[in-house]
This record gives C-alpha cells, sequence and structure tokens, in this order.
C-alpha cells in the first residue's frame, strides 16, 4: 500500500496567529514538530505507519480518538500537518512527552536534536503556580477607587460596627466616604447590635455614637489609657477613672463665689415657680459617684419632672460644662433681665436637662440589660458542661464543678460549647477535683453551723471540736487581765525584738508591718529548742507558728508602739494589699485582719492553676452576739472570729504585699515559696531644688497668680500627680517673688489664682488636706481635713478656727516635701521610659507583621516629655551638689 503524501509546508493555508495563552506543555514526535500556525488547544498527530487511532495531546491527558482509515479518509488537507522528516532517518518514531522538570533539568535530554527556538518555546510555555489572592488588612483592594461608590456604601453597610472603626483607617477614601454617609452606621448598629437599641441621642452623630457603644480608649487625649470601655453616658464620655476625678467636680467642691442660686430679683415682681432657688449646677447632667468612678446617672422623679433630693455630695457634673453654663448665666444677670425672662430661661434650661437625662438613663438600662436578639452562650455553655462533668466517672457535682476557676472562665466565652471545649476544660479541672469538694465541704459546714444544723459527718464535728478547743486554749489574751500561753509569750518576746531592730533601722512605715512578721518567722525557723506546746493541728510538741500568732504580734506588740487611730498608725496598718486582687484600675488596701477575711470570702472559694488561697477554707466556729466580752473590755470588738486563725499554719509567704507595691504585677501566690521582700526606697537626703534656680520668663517677678499659671501650664501633660505638680508651680512662683522681696505673697493673692491655674492644667486638683494636722501627727486619722482633701475655701475656714495663730499658708496645705519631689520625678520618668520603651518595640514589630495593630495611644506615650525634662526648664541648674547636699561648684 503506497503511503500517502503528506502535504508540504507551502500546501498549508496560513492564519493570523493568536496570542499563546494555554501554558501547556510542548510536546514533539521523533523528528517531527509541532507547527508556528497551529492555534488550536488540542493537537493531533499522525504517523507515519497507518495506524487507525492516533494521540490527542491535551496537556497532561492522552486520548485516545477513533478516525477512519487512510483509505476512506478524504482527499482535502487536514488542519494540522506535521513536517516531513528527514529520508535519511531510518530510526522508528519515538514518542516524547516533555514536562517541565525535562526542561528545567538540562542533564535529561531527549533522544533526537532539539531546535533553540523549541526549547525557548518550551519554556516560555511553562505552567505558573497559581496563588490565592490575599487581601491584606491593613491595605485596602488596588481596584478599590474603581469600584462604584453606591457599590461600597452597600458593603460596608454590611460591616459590624468595630470593622467600621478600623476601615476609617485603611484609606482616605474610607475615610471620606465614612464621614459623609450616616445611614451606614445606622444600618451597621441595627443590624448588629439589635433592634431595641435606643436611637442616636441628642447632641451625637451616628458615628460618634457608634464610636461611644464599641470603641475603646480613654477619649482624653493626653491619657495613655488605651483599654476603658465604660462610657459615662450622662456625658457622653468614655473616660478611665482619673479622668473621670479630673473633668468633674461636685457643687461643694466649687468655689464660694462660683456657688449660684438662682432666686428672683426682689425688687421686681415674679411668679412662682418650683425652680427658683435652684443651684446653677441643677441645670446640668449630673451623675453619681462614690469617689472614685462612674456610678450611672443622677436619679430623677417622672412624676415631678424634678432632680430626687439628695446630698450633693454623692453627685458630679463636667467642670468645663459649669465654666459655659456659668458664662451664660452671669451674661443675663448683666443685662438686669425680668423676672420673667429669668424664669423662661430657668425652666427651658431645665426641661433640657430632664430630657436629656431621661435619654442617659435609657441607655444605661439598655447598656445594663443586654439585647433579646444577641444571643447569651453563658446558661447554655453551663448547662453543657454540667451535662458532661456528671456523665464522668466518679461524676463531677454541680456545687463542686461552680468552685473550679477555669470553668468559670469558660462560661465567658461568647460561643456555642463544643466537645473540643469540654475536653480542654476536663483537662484543666481534674487535678483540682479534691480541692473544690473540700472548698464545698467547706461552705456546707459553715451553712450548717449558722443555721444550727447538728446534722453534721463525724469529721465535721472533730474539726469544729479541734478549733474550738485551740481558741479557748489561746483566747486569754484577749481577756482582762490578760493571760498568755508559755508559747504565746516566747513568740512576743522574739517579736519584739525584730520590732526594735526595724526602727532603728529606719524601716518605711509602709513596710513595718510585713517586714516584722517576715523578719519574726525567719527568727523563729532558725531556733533549735522552742518552746513545746498546742499546735494548729492539736498536737503537743515543739510548737509550730500559725496565722494567730501573726495578729497577735500585729495587736499586742505593734500595735502597742503605733496607735492605730494616728495618722501613721493609717499608714502602718491599714495599707495592706491582697496578693489575689489582681485589678489595675483600682486596688482596695486592707487591715491585716481584714485582709484574711476578705481573702476568705472572695479567693478562697475558687480553685486552679496557680490558686492556693483554697487552704484557707476550714471549717470554724462563727460566735453568736451573746458570746462576746463584756462592753466594757477594751478588746471586745477583736473576739469575732469570721477566719480560722487558730487553725492555720504561718505559711512562709503571706498573701499581702505592702501599699506600693502592684499585686498584678506580681506572681500568683505560692504560700511555701520564701520571697525576698521588697522595701520602699529610702527618700534622697537631698532636696530636689537645691543648686536650682527659676527659670526667667516675660512676667514681672511681683506677678505672683502669672507665673505660678505659666508653671502650671509648662507641667500640663507631665506623668507627675496633681500634688507634685501643684509643689512644683508653688514653689516656681515663691522663688520668683523671692527675687523682689522676701516677704511671702498674702493668702489672697495664692487663693485668686486657684481658677486661671485650673484652667490652665486641668490635671491639678484644688482641694487639699491640712498640712499642719497632718504633721503634727496627733489628730485623729478620720479626721475630714487629714482624711479627705477639701476645697480651698473649706480650708481657710478650717485655719482661721483652728491654726489662726500658727497660720504660715505655705505650709498649711500639705504637699510633698522636697525630697519627695525627687523620689516622684524617679519614679515618674521610670514608668513613662518603661511605658515608651514596650510603644517602640511594638512599633518595630509592624513593620514585620502587617497583622500588627498600632496601639490607640502609642502616639500619646511616645511624644510625653519626661518629668526631668520639663522640671529642668523650670529650674535649670545653678550649681554642682554632691548627694549629702554639699556644694561642689559652679554648673560648667
Amino acid at each position: 500500500m503506497t503511503e500517502p503524501r503528506a502535504p508540504s509546508r507551502s500546501d498549508v493555508k496560513t492564519s493570523p496567529a493568536k496570542p499563546r495563552s494555554n501554558p501547556r506543555p510542548s510536546f514533539k514526535i521523533g523528528g517531527y514538530s509541532r507547527g508556528d500556525g497551529q492555534a488550536s488547544t488540542s493537537h493531533v498527530t499522525q504517523p507515519r505507519a497507518a495506524f487507525e487511532k492516533t494521540i490527542n495531546f491535551s496537556g497532561r491527558r492522552i486520548i485516545h480518538t477513533a478516525i477512519p482509515s487512510t483509505k476512506m479518509a478524504s482527499a482535502a488537507a487536514p488542519n494540522i500537518t506535521p513536517t516531513e522528516p528527514s529520508s535519511q532517518s531510518s530510526e522508528p518514531p519515538v514518542f516524547v512527552h516533555q514536562t517541565l522538570a525535562d526542561i528545567l533539568n538540562p542533564a535529561v535530554s531527549p533522544t533526537s536534536k532539539k531546535r533553540k527556538c523549541d526549547q525557548k518555546r518550551a519554556v516560555a510555555r511553562s505552567p505558573k503556580k497559581r496563588t490565592a489572592t490575599v487581601l491584606r488588612p491593613s491595605r485596602p483592594l488596588k481596584i478599590s477607587d474603581q469600584v462604584n461608590g453606591d457599590v461600597w456604601h452597600l458593603i460596608l453597610g454590611y460591616c459590624e460596627p468595630r470593622q467600621l472603626l478600623e476601615a476609617k483607617l485603611i484609606s482616605k477614601d474610607f475615610n471620606n466616604r465614612l464621614n459623609e454617609h450616616n445611614t451606614i452606621w445606622r444600618k451597621s448598629r441595627l443590624d448588629h447590635l439589635g433592634k431595641d437599641i435606643p436611637e442616636c441621642p441628642t447632641g451625637l452623630t451616628e458615628q460618634k455614637y457608634v464610636y461611644l457603644l464599641v470603641g475603646r480608649g480613654c477619649q482624653n487625649p493626653n491619657c495613655p489609657r488605651d483599654q476603658t470601655v465604660r462610657v459615662a453616658w450622662v456625658f457622653q464620655l468614655r473616660l478611665c477613672a482619673d479622668c473621670f476625678k479630673q473633668k468633674t467636680i461636685r457643687a461643694e467642691d466649687l468655689l464660694e463665689q462660683r456657688r449660684h442660686f438662682i432666686n428672683p430679683d426682689p425688687n421686681q415682681p415674679a411668679d412662682p415657680s418650683p425652680l427658683w432657688g435652684s443651684l446653677l449646677s441643677d441645670l446640668l447632667p449630673q451623675a453619681r459617684t462614690d469617689g472614685r468612678r462612674y456610678g450611672g446617672p443622677r436619679v430623677i422623679d417622672p412624676s415631678r419632672n424634678m432632680w430626687t433630693q439628695d446630698v450633693w455630695r454623692q453627685y458630679v457634673f463636667l467642670e468645663s460644662a459649669y465654666t459655659t453654663l456659668e458664662t451664660e448665666y452671669l451674661a443675663l444677670r448683666r443685662a438686669t433681665p425680668s423676672n420673667t425672662v429669668v424664669k423662661e430661661w430657668l425652666e427651658s434650661t431645665y426641661e433640657k436637662v430632664m430630657a436629656f437625662m431621661k435619654e442617659a438613663i435609657e441607655l444605661e438600662n439598655w447598656n445594663a440589660n443586654p439585647s433579646k436578639e444577641k444571643t447569651d452562650y453563658y446558661q447554655t455553655r453551663a448547662d453543657f458542661f454540667e451535662e458532661r462533668a456528671a456523665a464522668l466517672d466518679p461524676p463531677i457535682e454541680q456545687d463542686v464543678l461552680w468552685n473550679m476557676a477555669a470553668f468559670r472562665n469558660f462560661l465567658k466565652i461568647q460561643s456555642p460549647p463544643t466537645e473540643r471545649s469540654w475536653a480542654r476544660l476536663r483537662a484543666q479541672i481534674l487535678p483540682y477535683r479534691q480541692q473544690a469538694e473540700q472548698v464545698c465541704e467547706y461552705k456546707e459546714v459553715m451553712n450548717a453551723v449558722s443555721l444550727g444544723d447538728d446534722d453534721m459527718d463525724d469529721i465535721s464535728q472533730e474539726t469544729l471540736t479541734s478549733w474550738l478547743n485551740l481558741k479557748r486554749h489561746r483566747q486569754g489574751r484577749k481577756k482582762i487581765p490578760c493571760h498568755y500561753q508559755p508559747e504565746q509569750t516566747f513568740v512576743l518576746g522574739v517579736a519584739q525584738k525584730e520590732l526594735q531592730r526595724c526602727l532603728d533601722s529606719g524601716v518605711a512605715d509602709e513596710d513595718l508591718l510585713l517586714l516584722t512578721l517576715h523578719n519574726v518567722y525567719i527568727a523563729y525557723q532558725q531556733i533549735e529548742n522552742r518552746p513545746i506546746g498546742l499546735n494548729y493541728d492539736e498536737t503537743r510538741g515543739p510548737y509550730k507558728l500559725s496565722l494567730d500568732d501573726a495578729r497577735m504580734i500585729v495587736e499586742d506588740v505593734i500595735e502597742a508602739r503605733i496607735e492605730p487611730t494616728s495618722q501613721r498608725g493609717s499608714v502602718v496598718f491599714c495599707h495592706l494589699r491582697c496578693r489575689g486582687c489582681r485589678r489595675r484600675d483600682f486596688t482596695k488596701t486592707w487591715s491585716f485582719t481584714d485582709a484574711f477575711e476578705h481573702i476568705l470570702a472572695t479567693h478562697a472559694i475558687l480553685v486552679g492553676e496557680g490558686i492556693e488561697f483554697w487552704r484557707f477554707a476550714v471549717p470554724f466556729m462563727q460566735e453568736e452576739a451573746d458570746w462576746r466580752p463584756a462592753p466594757s473590755e477594751v478588746n471586745a470588738t477583736k473576739s469575732i472570729d469570721r477566719f480560722p486563725w487558730y487553725s492555720q499554719p504561718w505559711p512562709r509567704c503571706l498573701p499581702l504585699v505592702p501599699g506600693h507595691r502592684e499585686s498584678w504585677a506580681l506572681g500568683k501566690w505560692q504560700p511555701s515559696i520564701s520571697e525576698t521582700y521588697v522595701e520602699l526606697e529610702k527618700p534622697p537626703t537631698i532636696s530636689a531644688f537645691q543648686g536650682r534656680g527659676p527659670a526667667p520668663n516675660s512676667l514681672a517677678d511681683t506677678d505672683f497668680v502669672s507665673n505660678i499659671r505659666f508653671a502650671a501650664r509648662v507641667l500640663n501633660g507631665t506623668w507627675l500627680n496633681d500634688e507634685c505638680q501643684m509643689k512644683i508651680a508653688l514653689t516656681y512662683a515663691m522663688e520668683r517673688w523671692k527675687l523682689v522681696s522676701w516677704a511671702k505673697p498674702p493668702l489672697d493673692m495664692f487663693t485668686s489664682s486657684m481658677a486661671s491655674v485650673q484652667e490652665v492644667n486641668p490635671t491639678i486638683n484644688l482641694q487639699f488636706r491640712c498640712g499642719i494636722c497632718v504633721k503634727e501627727g496627733i489628730v485623729n486619722q478620720n479626721a475630714r481635713q487629714v482624711k479627705y482633701r477639701i476645697a480651698v475655701d473649706d480650708l481657710l475656714a478650717h485655719w482661721q478656727t483652728k491654726h489662726q495663730d500658727q497660720l504660715d499658708w505655705t505650709e498649711a496645705i500639705n504637699l510633698p516635701s522636697d525630697n519627695e519631689v525627687e523620689r516622684i520625678l524617679d519614679k515618674a520618668d521610670a514608668k513613662l521610659q518603661q511605658e515608651k520603651d514596650a510603644a517602640r518595640q511594638r512599633l518595630s514589630k509592624m513593620e514585620d507583621d502587617i497583622r500588627k495593630r498600632p496601639k490607640l495611644k502609642n502616639n500619646v506615650v511616645i511624644n510625653s516629655r519626661l518629668a526631668r525634662d520639663v522640671f529642668d526648664e523650670l529650674f535649670p541648674q545653678t550649681g554642682l551638689f554632691s548627694s549629702e547636699g554639699t556644694e561642689i561648684g559652679p554648673k560648667a
């Protein structure tokens, strides 16, 4: 059979070349190569022999396609024709399926030669690895400017409110779009926060409303705190505790000339009104406070649409708002209006405040009661975990489960419970089953004791009997006359020596109590011949210290040397912090006895990893009123026990720290680990102002008010407390005054500067304690002018009544001493520098990880000036002094 002649290259009709977009591997068949003019995605090659089938190459797939015999073939030329091989070639055709690996690996070569153009074409057509599009969260899409604005309007409306706040930081286009369209914020708020959310209150836009609802961080631009969440809806501001105290004021703290009562002009007729005689501050929104933080809106009487009559000191208002209202009221009075005009202004303003307060109360109620549309998984998770715990072998009872800290933490997660979450929780609670059962038994026994139930098991009865025997053995020291057991007398002797050693070494009052107890424990453990006595486990032998011994040392040794009700006593006995309280915004201080009672009631009921307070959950007898000693006994109140003092061993490490240490910064309390006691740094012996002089300015030296105002403005923004700032500003003005006159400026000049000082530096609080009463130390610690900072007017009245003969107003204000200013400067700068280093470290990490978000208040921290730099600006050095205060020479 004659082999059909393959058509020549010139017989093939050429067609316009198309761009090759299919990145499939090239191939060759023997000496044949694919023609440049092929444009089909399926390539068919006809071999020299008369095969009944052809091979269709499509990428990596080989498809066998049946074709008719060459005898029946049409005379028309096929669409794809291979090139005629050379007549000299006698080798049979070889099929080579070339892949990308063959092209990239030159060591593997085909059996026949390939032209360079084919190699280049094969490399150009090599498949490229496809990667999924990654949407970077910190930058906009590249095509965002090509998307229609209405489309973005629709997309942003489906975002959560918190995502909208982040979208404003993505690009300028997003920021402008979100600023212009309030409907986006409204739709997001209603979709994600519930339909029952109150409408946007008066004075806010939808954007500001959403920012208050879901944003974070104190809104004081100079405050570095970025985790503040609670909103004071009365003031429509999110403020931390310190800024809340700084920006608000009570009516009784206003200067006397600023307390305005709105009364009618007696020389004109006036219509009656229930609002006549109101304070000007009653025309402002007011909030409740406990003296430290925001406590909710002031209650109004809806029947009369007026304030409820309560004590002024419970309520605060914005000082800036009061200044604005005061200016408006004084301008109205200067115009000598009729009583009718004043009455209309009073009633209209009061009506607006009442309407505003109703909105604020509605928002507070909505915030306190979560939306029903939003699923609360707390109870769902509790039921799920309780069911799984009951199915264990042996099962964990519900009361035992609730004593585990890990269980309570898992309930706070707002997601449906799963078997995986239960597996994680089970691994965290099983090791602490025994401790949780002990706490549960403690609760049951204490409830039975309080109810007088005699139906208790033998173990509980034995525990209570043992505790009662120990108490009867040791409570003789509380009776009159006192009676001590031999082991108690021995411990008191050791305590007397250690207390005297601490006093002789000049230990700070803040450390005196805990350091004495620390030294007593160490000294007693080193004694070999200990007395024989009744121990806390009701065994008799070498005596072991109990917590009742520590309480005895505090009450019978330290209190005998220092009066507890004195001002020094308040520092020594009432400035202890609990190791279990980890809050940063506010930490309460306790006395020694109150601290352990607080630990038993709050921390001993939970068990978990690193929580050791459950050791104190030991049953004891709670005394009833008829068990107390006679009223004539001086220690009657101390005989009531609310803690198992007698049956608790004295731990090596007490769960208390002095007031100058932050409990949240320490590790978890471990009773058996000995920790090095860190004392308060001794104040420097050199004055902060020594070798320095006031910096000159454009003001006159005798302009006392302007100079103190100038210094207060320079100090604004530093991380110094307000008393230290007032001390530096007052000293600056006094030193400038001394350049002209050695006589001190009159008191009236100082009081007239108060309003201007707070105007330029809101941080400075115009309330002080009486410096004379504080320095005397004999005034009771609960005296108002000693325990609290009072307004200047009240302080002046106190001076004239109590200290008229010894009044030196520069010393009568309780401010830090010159030496204490030096310590406060160093402490503030150390804290600020630490925050600056952390902020810069976070910024450096953001360059490598685009998912890192900048902290909201990073720039506030980085741009804050060190207190030492500001102090050097006001008081540049004029000479060099040694650490003892001796002048070395003039400054170079």
